[in-house]
């Protein structure tokens, strides 16, 4: 009988243990953004409209199994526009405890947005023989957020200066 009723006991207090239990995401971190164009004057990461131009993030996700969602969103200052897309996690790979994502960008119209800088307006360019140097031609905001299972979302962003003409 006492036997009984200390199993019993213990199986009780396992069940309300139980209950305290709660699961929790391990935090993604430590966004990085790149591309494949650097300005020589300090190394910051720009885009090129006029050449192939790869973006590469990538974060500190312990558990990827806990990610739900991620969604990159691309915002243009002087317009105002913004391209949101959300990235299948096939589109990532894995790199030590980083999840890495490799794009190729298109700009224009229905495609990455750029900022022009203020006083700036769009222009009809006449082509000449001459190339002319690399010019800021705007500012683009990338920003990635991570959902996680338990709906918690982690943030990070990086602003890209746009150049044309580059060599």
């Amino acid at each position: 009988m006492k036997r009984t009723l200390l199993w019993s006991m213990l199986a009780a207090l396992a069940v309300a243990l139980s209950s305290c239990i709660v699961v929790l995401d391990l935090p993604v971190s430590n966004f990085r953004f790149e591309s494949n164009w650097q300005r020589n004057s300090d190394g910051a990461y720009v885009f090129c409209t006029n050449k192939t131009t790869q973006m590469r993030y990538k974060f500190r996700a312990p558990d990827p199994s806990v990610i739900v969602s991620i969604q990159e969103r691309y915002e243009g200052f002087a317009s105002g526009d913004t391209l949101t897309r959300k990235r299948p996690l096939n589109d990532l790979s894995r790199d030590g405890n980083d999840l890495v994502f490799v794009g190729t960008l298109t700009f224009g119209q229905v495609n990455v947005p750029q900022r022009m800088p203020s006083g700036v307006s769009q222009q009809s360019i006449v082509v000449s023989p001459i190339t002319p140097p690399p010019s800021n031609s705007g500012k683009t905001t990338v920003t990635v957020t991570v959902t996680t299972l338990s709906g918690s979302q982690y943030s990070g962003s990086y602003d890209y200066d746009v150049y044309s003409n580059c060599p």
